[in-house]
């Protein structure tokens, strides 16, 4: 039940890759809520190995989070990237107008400067998880493959400053049973359902992706894996100001299908 778009969306890409280009290569489904790796790896009979990324053609494309301190902004030492070239330049742009930038507000203020600098980030930060290839849907359906390093033909880029929560963490050890408790009062599921640990987990039917409950001031989260169950994560309180990196599609012609499968053959 509650099963998301996006999700829809991956299996939908998976299915497709797996059922026309499959004598080609094995297709490998990971996805789920985890941003660190992509979402299809694909393995060639000649030895390649390589991503895919599924996004819908209108989405985000990742973020990193600016600090700001002292009429200043800094690259966060908590994201989970690294600083770069690009984003030292998008942060010095807006120390040129702190207090505008500083105001976004979750509303949020789109940034003026050329997207190719945005086409340069994504392009890095997807290359950095062994992503070649992006699959997509047109608005008549039809599935669009497209090269990473094109996608600046095929996406009208762009990125927007504002806030938003700061991410989420593991259910402490310290709190899971009171968790516990909480979610068989409140969500008809049982205690053999609930698995404790480092990341604690719930294997119900009942239970939807992305579903919330909130217990003594916290919002939880209900993450959905692979293998169907879900990973409890406590939301934060508080809102980071974010640098989000957003895609829409504008050319829908991607690769032909023998052009792709001929990428596979190598």
């Amino acid at each position: 039940m509650g099963i998301s778009n996006w999700e829809i969306h991956e299996k939908e890409c998976y299915q497709y890759l797996r059922n026309t280009f499959g004598q080609d290569a094995e297709f490998i489904h990971h996805g789920g809520s985890d941003s660190t790796i992509s979402d299809i790896q694909v393995r060639t009979k000649n030895g390649q190995s390589f991503w895919i990324e599924c996004k819908s053609p209108q989405a985000q494309s990742g973020q990193f989070v600016a600090i700001p301190k002292d009429g200043r902004f800094y690259f966060s030492e908590r994201n989970k990237s690294l600083p770069n070239e690009i984003s030292e330049f998008i942060i010095n742009i807006m120390n040129r107008d702190f207090y505008k930038y500083s105001n976004a507000g979750t509303a949020g203020i789109g940034l003026d400067i050329n997207s190719d600098i945005f086409a340069y980030w994504i392009k890095n930060m997807y290359k950095k998880k062994g992503v070649k290839y992006f699959i997509t849907h047109s608005t008549t359906g039809k599935y669009v493959i497209l090269p990473l390093d094109d996608i600046s033909r095929y996406y009208s880029i762009g990125a927007t400053f504002r806030a938003k929560k700061s991410g989420s963490s593991n259910v402490a050890k310290s709190s899971q049973e009171m968790v516990a408790q909480r979610i068989v009062a409140s969500l008809n599921v049982s205690a053999s359902q609930i698995e404790y640990g480092v990341k604690m987990r719930v294997d119900s039917p009942l239970i939807a992706d992305k579903q919330k409950i909130e217990i003594n001031g916290y919002v939880y989260m209900f993450s959905k894996t692979p293998d169907g169950c879900f990973i409890i994560r406590r939301l934060s309180n508080t809102n980071n100001l974010n640098v989000i990196f957003s895609v829409s599609l504008k050319n829908e012609s991607g690769l032909s299908e023998d052009s792709f499968r001929s990428i596979l053959k190598g």
